[in-house]
């Protein structure tokens, strides 16, 4: 089994606007400082801030987060 086959641990983080997603680890919430988003913790810390101006932007910028992760598993290894 390579290390990208193990799986990972999901939690559900709310933001401050009320919305629940479910969230793997490496990627936390940060509300402040603005702008509210998702930071990506595996390898270069990044940071995904919310779209703005769309109401699904935490989720956009969630999966922007989700697919570069998936993306670094894969090259880096977990």
């Amino acid at each position: 089994m390579s290390r990208a086959d193990i799986p990972l641990r999901y939690r559900t983080v709310t933001t401050a606007a009320g919305r629940s997603f479910e969230v793997p680890e490496h990627i936390v919430r940060r509300e402040d400082p603005a702008p509210a988003g998702w930071q990506l913790r595996y390898g270069e810390w990044t940071d995904y801030p919310d779209r703005p101006g769309d109401g699904d932007g935490a989720a956009k910028a969630l999966a922007l987060a989700i697919a570069e992760m998936r993306f670094r598993i894969d090259t880096l290894g977990k």
